[in-house]
């Protein structure tokens, strides 16, 4: 927890609907920033990352939220996590609540060290779908009147995937995400199936999955590079040949209870994301 005198990473956990009068869940943003000390960082501006974690819309992992945030945090990225609405949701939920996270770091980026124009999403599985979502939407000016904040206050500068789901075709989709997020409805499929609606506004994109995924396609995430490709826009695509779904950083930390293969070529996707976020963002 951050105190008087600063000297600590600034760990707190918010409710977005203190600040925003038109969210109005329980969702949370918990923060893990690196403070600036005297001795080398003085007046530092670090990037910054909102992290997703994945769940299907029915959870949201507990593996793909503090690992994430803190392999971030260790390369002098700031770095956050979205709690959002899971179960049973109607539009606008959860992206409502995820531009409400982007706003928040935003309009406080001088408290948290960060550069308020360097400002990257991170989701994974279900997350990744959200995360899409939210940067699909991001020139929708119904989500800067619900926040009446400007437009600008919403961009997205940056966007990470991992193991995404993007479409809603029944063929490719995950059925848990895509029942969660369109209840069946004709228009929420073609609405979200993320690959149909890409712009030459979305912006560079990183995105990691295994060619092994059984739950979420790997035609997900292939789709959507080639229309970020056909709208020229600058993505970097790393799929490994072996492992399954939800392997999140993919080694000892955070393997499943049941799993105790480490996969040693997967691991290596946190650095091309870091070098990512550091070069590219």
């Amino acid at each position: 927890i951050i105190t008087k005198e600063g000297k600590n990473m600034i760990n707190e956990t918010i409710k977005l609907k203190d600040f925003y009068k038109n969210i109005n869940s329980d969702s949370k943003l918990v923060t893990y920033c690196p403070d600036n000390f005297e001795e080398f960082s003085t007046g530092r501006k670090r990037k910054a990352i909102l992290i997703i974690p994945g769940g299907g819309y029915e959870f949201t992992s507990q593996r793909e939220a503090e690992p994430i945030a803190l392999a971030f945090l260790g390369h002098d990225i700031a770095a956050f996590v979205l709690e959002y609405t899971i179960g049973e949701f109607e539009f606008p939920k959860p992206i409502d609540e995820t531009f409400a996270a982007i706003l928040y770091i935003r309009q406080n980026a001088e408290k948290y060290h960060v550069d308020a124009n360097k400002i990257s999403l991170m989701g994974f599985s279900a997350g990744g779908h959200l995360a899409a979502s939210t940067t699909m939407l991001m020139e929708d000016n119904y989500f800067s009147k619900l926040l009446d904040c400007k437009q600008e206050e919403l961009k997205i500068n940056g966007l990470l995937l991992g193991y995404p789901v993007i479409t809603m075709d029944p063929n490719f989709t995950h059925a848990g995400t895509a029942r969660c997020r369109t209840h069946g409805n004709k228009e929420m499929i073609e609405k979200f199936s993320i690959e149909k609606h890409v712009t030459n506004k979305f912006p560079k994109t990183f995105i990691f999955l295994t060619s092994e995924d059984n739950a979420v396609p790997p035609e997900n995430s292939l789709r959507f590079a080639s229309e970020l490709v056909k709208h020229h826009i600058p993505v970097e695509l790393h799929m490994y040949p072996e492992g399954g779904h939800g392997l999140a950083l993919g080694n000892e930390i955070t393997n499943w209870h049941k799993e105790d293969k480490v996969y040693k070529d997967v691991e290596t996707w946190i650095y091309h994301a870091l070098e990512f976020v550091k070069e590219k963002i």
